[in-house]
């Protein structure tokens, strides 16, 4: 197995010397697929907003506390494979963290007992934008899982034998199905947690076909994540993240040519439907430039990047992780104290959360390769913070993550249009038609 070289630090102005702003590939043929909207209710699909207009706390604490646990195991897990330390990241501080919140994984797996053409697939908006997701086929003949998209994990699971109120995947049934002999647990912020064997089988996504590609069944999986409204994952991000120790699912599309380019794109966007685009980017789904910035440290898609309000910086070349798997914008506490020093009559709620009057209008930019974008206040707002209150909830959050690093989620991708280049190890944006 080959893991991903690691990409030096470098300072933003060292890394548009060296690489500027470039226009990634343009689509010329689509494939779509269309997906149902799902309105089950559970962790991955918590709502942020009640009835009333006022932010679920509860969620919204799940919801950083999921992010901090996810980002603290994958600097461990990159550290763990390559011997690289993210920017930040302790050692010494997450043994600490994980021996006081999570149970061995030993003792979860005993428990366990162990082509030429671009592709798109429509992205459904899972309850307030929480998570995006689409239809993927697993086996031969094909059985069929909706899964979270998400540029911030490396490995696939969908619920198999012994999890119920899903689809499950049959191993049996599968022909092409093929058992690894090893397994694979994943613990989430909560305590909820994903355990089961590894296997390798085809897996298809809007007509095009990884085979042997590495997955997991699942057998265990932690009640929190009951009523989701997905099935499982697909992570996108790179190998040196993988917690399965195979090659993730769209660089085996590309190390078996079955798409032209190492490039898949994001557009989400306003309303209920998305697209994920495999193989290239799609012209037709933004305006302007499409300009890209470099990764600077692999595992994550991490770039370099400024945050501000209303044309004042307040963050310059900062570490920014791009997660289509995350809600939120997370900051690092003091950057995200800095952030809201420069709205008016902004101060801190709970949990990281800041506060603003509803009736204020501030512009929030994040800045990539030179170019700024502005965050939309729809996204921005995630409700008030109590019924009759006047004051409302920001979606960008303050939390140490163990790295030194933004996290780039919903809030911010909703409004852009996003391209993940692996060949060429960058990240693009581009105004959303």
């Amino acid at each position: 197995m080959m893991l991903v070289p690691l990409l030096p630090l470098l300072s933003l102005g060292a890394v548009l010397a060296e690489a500027g702003p470039s226009r990634l590939p343009d689509s010329t043929a689509a494939a779509r697929l269309a997906l149902i909207k799902h309105n089950r209710e559970g962790l991955l699909g918590s709502r942020l907003c009640d009835d009333d207009g006022v932010a679920n706390l509860d969620n919204l604490q799940t919801a950083v506390s999921v992010a901090s646990s996810k980002y603290r195991a994958g600097a461990k897990r990159v550290y763990s494979r390559t011997g690289h330390k993210l920017p930040g990241f302790s050692l010494d501080a997450f043994e600490t963290w994980s021996k006081a919140a999570l149970p061995p994984v030993r003792a979860l797996l005993g428990a366990v007992g162990l082509k030429e053409k671009r592709q798109q697939a429509t992205l459904t908006n899972y309850l307030d934008g929480s998570y995006w997701g689409g239809q993927i086929a697993i086996g031969t003949p094909p059985q069929y899982f909706d899964v979270d998209f998400d540029t911030g994990s490396s490995d696939t699971w969908v619920p198999g034998e012994g999890t119920s109120g899903y689809t499950t995947f049959n191993t049996s049934a599968s022909s092409t199905a093929r058992n690894a002999s090893r397994n694979f647990a994943e613990v989430y912020g909560d305590g909820s947690l994903v355990v089961g064997p590894v296997f390798q089988d085809s897996i298809s996504v809007a007509g095009v076909t990884a085979k042997e590609a590495w997955f997991s069944p699942i057998n265990t999986m932690g009640a929190s994540f009951e009523g989701s409204p997905v099935d499982g994952i697909v992570g996108l991000g790179f190998e040196s993240l993988s917690n399965m120790g195979g090659t993730p699912f769209f660089q085996t599309l590309v190390e078996q040519g079955v798409v032209p380019n190492s490039v898949f794109s994001f557009a989400l966007g306003e309303g209920d439907e998305g697209e994920l685009y495999l193989g290239g980017s799609d012209s037709s789904k933004y305006t302007g430039e499409l300009v890209s910035t470099p990764v600077v440290h692999e595992g994550y898609w991490m770039v370099q990047g400024s945050a501000g309000v209303g044309g004042y910086t307040t963050s310059k070349d900062a570490n920014m992780i791009i997660d289509t798997g995350t809600t939120l914008v997370v900051a690092p506490p003091n950057e995200a104290a800095k952030f809201f020093a420069q709205v008016r009559g902004a101060k801190a709620f709970q949990n990281g959360y800041y506060s603003y009057p509803c009736n204020i209008s501030f512009v929030a930019e994040l800045e990539f390769a030179g170019v700024k974008y502005t965050i939309p206040e729809k996204y921005l707002n995630l409700g008030l913070t109590a019924k009759g209150s006047n004051l409302c909830v920001a979606g960008i959050v303050g939390q140490d993550v163990g790295i030194d690093a933004w996290v780039v989620g919903d809030v911010f991708l909703r409004s852009v249009y996003s391209v993940f280049d692996a060949g060429r190890k960058t990240v693009g944006f581009a105004t959303l038609a």
